[in-house]
């Protein structure tokens, strides 16, 4: 039996083809990206930015990753992410050419999600965050800490005229979607996560 050559998952560069040409000079300009140390280079600091934020490994998972590839990262180090948030912020308004959009005053787009958290040693949820982003400022609109045994749902999200909603299937419920939809555009989108 012929020997297949490994698969290579491209789709990283892919994004990156995307991405503003100077984006690594913005990782710069934005105190995202310093100097050289256990992150190499700026390209290498994005990568961990999608496994912490777009693929949502946990801080030791994205540690484990680049100690997988260049040597040991403590997942403490990793926490330095949250210097990234404004030159990720330039690169998604890029991106998506949000700083051409004008502002009408009649539609608002805002994205709404829910998470889970564990207190440290927990082995279940300990609470659930329910997170509604404008996509265009790419600012919190509304958050909301519940219990674990709060779910998804738009009763969390106070949602007015105009507002174009991008929700994923868990939040497809009818009693929650039907009394919006003759003011708020709602989007449902199935996401899946691949490891």
């Amino acid at each position: 039996m012929k020997k297949q050559p490994p698969h290579i998952d491209t789709r990283f560069e892919q994004f990156v083809q995307e991405l503003p040409e100077d984006y690594q000079q913005q990782a710069y300009e934005f105190k995202a990206f310093t100097r050289a140390r256990k992150i190499r280079s700026p390209l290498q600091l994005l990568q961990l930015v999608m496994l912490y934020c777009g693929l949502d490994f946990s801080l030791r998972s994205c540690a484990g990753e680049v100690a997988h590839l260049q040597g040991y990262l403590s997942d403490t180090a990793v926490k330095r992410l949250a210097a990234c948030v404004p030159w990720v912020k330039s690169l998604l308004s890029g991106v998506f050419g949000l700083h051409q959009v004008v502002d009408s005053g009649s539609l608002s787009f805002v994205i709404i999600d829910g998470s889970t958290v564990q207190e440290p040693g927990a082995t279940e949820t300990t609470y659930r965050l329910h997170i509604a982003i404008d996509l265009i400022s790419l600012t919190l609109r509304q958050v909301e800490v519940s219990t674990d045994k709060i779910g998804e749902s738009l009763d969390h999200y106070v949602l007015e005229s105009g507002d174009v909603v991008l929700i994923d299937r868990g939040y497809n419920q009818p009693k929650s979607l039907v009394p919006l939809l003759t003011e708020v555009a709602i989007l449902c989108c199935a996401i899946t996560h691949t490891a």
